[in-house]
């Protein structure tokens, strides 16, 4: 199967940000770029039969795909862009074309009025039944070209050249740590693993608070854990840089402050079986909604 990282398109300022951010993955990867743009049918018949399209609509969508398009040749000539133009529902048609992508990237629209971001009836879903990880990016999160054209790109303007990884300790989850270390390589950037422990107001066998001395002891073990998971990743990628570290904070919470000045925040989702729901989990929920970060959300066992 031919590598291609997908991008897609509504003709927002975020999902612009969002192209320009996959059109840079793409040339790091050594893969073509698709953008996808899906016009929303309008109707139930448009949803049980694809209509004929109006050629104002059409010729509309075909300008913005175009416009796009012709953006990212002036500024990444080598990268090979393919376009899709369709009607359907937004989030299935990503879905299937997740099947056929490397990585998924889709814009995540602004602050709400309670400070978080707007995470809505496409990104959503979307992200909650990809096949591959899906990437959210914030329209201030477009990438200015690499002076030297080499890896396609420079971090944002405030953002530092580190990548942050939040994992749960004593969960499979090999598909996160390949995607964090061979982004940390790929990118030439410090990798930080972060995994927050919270205790609940009683702990153990018997209703009685946890110690301070013993909250300690629980963090170690977590420490020690999380050293072992990373230790195989460290040994199969021995030029990146790790600082792996349990905190003793809400995860969620921890990893948003941790990624503000990062160039990526990376997070899991595990694999449901159901298609029922938009099921991602409380930590990637948080980061989806309030990280200014762009946020990759990896599917794993």
């Amino acid at each position: 199967m031919a590598h291609v990282v997908t991008a897609g398109l509504d003709g927002t300022p975020e999902s612009a940000a969002a192209a320009h951010w996959a059109a840079g993955e793409a040339m790091e990867r050594h893969c073509s770029l698709r953008l996808a743009h899906i016009r929303v049918a309008e109707s139930a018949m448009d949803r049980m039969v694809v209509p004929e399209e109006d050629d104002a609509t059409r010729q509309r969508a075909e300008q913005l795909v175009g416009d796009v398009t012709a953006v990212l040749a002036e500024r990444f000539p080598d990268l090979a862009v393919t376009t899709e133009v369709t009607v359907g529902e937004p989030a299935w048609a990503l879905t299937e074309l997740s099947k056929t992508s490397d990585l998924l990237v889709i814009g995540s629209r602004g602050l709400s009025t309670l400070g978080g971001f707007l995470v809505g009836s496409v990104a959503l879903p979307t992200v909650a039944h990809t096949q591959c990880p899906v990437v959210l990016v914030r329209a201030e999160a477009e990438p200015a070209q690499s002076r030297d054209d080499v890896g396609g790109r420079e971090s944002g303007e405030g953002a530092s050249p580190k990548i942050v990884l939040g994992v749960e300790i004593g969960h499979p989850c090999e598909e996160l740590f390949a995607f964090a270390f061979e982004a940390a390589q790929r990118k030439s950037m410090v990798l930080e693993i972060r995994h927050g422990w919270e205790p609940p107001p009683v702990y153990g066998s018997r209703p009685m608070p946890l110690a301070a001395m013993a909250l300690e002891d629980v963090l170690d073990e977590r420490a020690d854990a999380l050293a072992k998971m990373a230790q195989p990743w460290r040994e199969k990628y021995p030029g990146v840089e790790v600082d792996a570290r349990a905190v003793l904070e809400q995860p969620a919470s921890m990893l948003v402050k941790a990624a503000k000045d990062a160039s990526l925040l990376v997070v899991g989702r595990r694999h449901h079986s159901h298609r029922l729901g938009a099921h991602v989990g409380p930590v990637a929920h948080a980061a989806m909604h309030h990280s200014r970060t762009p946020v990759a959300i990896v599917p794993h066992s």
